[in-house]
């Protein structure tokens, strides 16, 4: 019996997380060495999960389309988490196993390039200097019939064209998209009001390099019931959009979407606990990544009711310097 675990790994990352092991193509029971790879040797069933999830991971890369690296993100996670929770626990592979099956299964059902879309279908022209969308929904998403914002949201893809084109230059699949409406009935786009509707496309220059980026909400979970976008950055290598977790974590562990500050090349970001701690931090970004390089936190729990305890720190030669002071509401 051969497990497939560890040429998983290498086909869903390109890279091994630690504790499988390093030769995927040469795996077998007879070189088995780590506590995961034993347990799967093993037990006949954890060994059959082991194929049936290579299987369904390589389906749901297939239906992920022309944009799979939120699927590889998610799966680099998901085999980071296996090796840390389970050790040498079966029932608990199993379990993980089984819960990540379905996960996959479910990923983009309905959804692969050439599929017949009965649902809604909206062309944006409005977002971009540089280019078209097309969001199309797999059920029907109708706008608000009053007056009134509206919202819905499920299974969709993107299209992305050249400005005037005919022919898509990408095709970005989602197992949610989170469509806000304005009052005129078209979906709201480049919208970041905090404590809002949202945009459904924002665009922008997120990494400063001069090439617009784009995010699409993928729904509401982001802190405080906030929003949650997929973010993706161009390539001028691959001249195509490319998943960011980084970015996409970024928003969702903040207050809505990110500010971006294209002169002095700084995303700022807020968050919270409860009423009374805020939290405001400033991020550099450096090989397509956010570093945090100045933060202020505002907190009013050990303040003695008319003042608001200020902390303010600042990255200095990578180490944090701070101050701290007392400031009358």
């Amino acid at each position: 019996m051969k497990p497939l675990l560890a040429g998983l790994v290498v086909f869903a990352a390109g890279i091994f997380s630690a504790g499988f092991a390093a030769h995927a193509a040469s795996f077998d029971c007879n070189k088995a060495a780590t506590p995961t790879e034993k347990a799967i040797c093993a037990d006949k069933t954890l060994s059959a999960l082991d194929e049936q999830l290579t299987h369904a991971y390589k389906q749901a890369l297939t239906r992920a389309g022309d944009s799979p690296a939120k699927l590889r993100a998610g799966q680099r996670a998901w085999l980071k988490d296996l090796s840390n929770e389970c050790r040498n626990g079966i029932d608990c592979l199993k379990g993980r196993y089984t819960e990540r099956i379905k996960e996959l299964d479910n990923t983009s059902v309905a959804l692969a390039t050439g599929t017949t879309y009965t649902g809604s279908k909206f062309n944006i022209g409005n977002a971009s200097k540089q280019y078209d969308f097309v969001l199309r929904m797999r059920d029907k998403c109708d706008p608000p019939t009053q007056a009134d914002d509206g919202t819905c949201e499920g299974p969709g893809q993107v299209q992305i064209y050249a400005k005037g084109g005919k022919s898509p230059l990408q095709t970005i699949n989602m197992d949610n998209i989170y469509v806000s409406f304005s009052k005129s009935k078209q979906p709201l786009t480049n919208s970041a009001a905090m404590y809002d509707y949202q945009g459904v496309i924002n665009v922008g220059d997120f990494n400063f390099d001069g090439q617009e980026d784009i995010a699409i909400q993928n729904g509401n979970n982001g802190s405080y019931s906030g929003p949650s976008y997929d973010v993706y950055l161009f390539s001028t290598k691959t001249k195509k959009f490319e998943y960011n977790d980084s970015f996409s974590s970024l928003i969702e562990s903040t207050l809505g979407f990110f500010q971006v500050d294209p002169k002095r090349k700084r995303l700022a970001t807020m968050a919270k606990d409860g009423c009374c701690y805020h939290e405001f931090t400033e991020y550099a970004v450096v090989n397509n990544e956010p570093v945090a390089v100045a933060r202020r936190i505002e907190d009013m729990r050990n303040g003695d009711g008319d003042t608001v305890v200020v902390t303010e720190e600042t990255l200095v030669n990578g180490k944090w310097k701070s101050k701290t002071k007392r400031v009358k509401q």
